[in-house]
């Protein structure tokens, strides 16, 4: 019986944080917006996160994020690429999105 493959490289250490992060969407050719708010981290490893967030970016859409260290209670600033989206009903508060993000690049954020 064939097993599935790992998908990831690096081990997911969970983590839950506030992440304050800012979503890049381009409107047309020569227009860009970006949106701001808060997610949450459910979990981290070195190729990417996995977030909570309140609306649903777009599969290879730009997302900043201020995300939390796995080892010093500093943040970083990551640039990633959306990979997947999936609604998930959160009572009382309506629709979250769970988001998968692959990070693409990173440099050291404020703490």
């Amino acid at each position: 019986m064939p097993t599935q493959p790992e998908r990831r490289i690096s081990e997911r250490v969970p983590l839950v944080r506030t992440c304050p992060y800012e979503l890049t969407t381009i409107r047309g050719t020569e227009s860009i917006e970006l949106s701001q708010g808060q997610a949450f981290s459910v979990n981290v490893s070195g190729e990417g996160m996995l977030l909570l967030m309140s609306q649903a970016p777009q599969k290879k859409q730009m997302l900043e994020v201020q995300a939390p260290s796995k080892t010093e209670d500093k943040t970083m600033l990551k640039v990633g690429e959306v990979r997947w989206t999936s609604p998930v009903q959160a009572g009382d508060e309506g629709t979250m999105h769970l988001v998968g993000v692959r990070f693409i690049f990173q440099a050291p954020a404020s703490t």
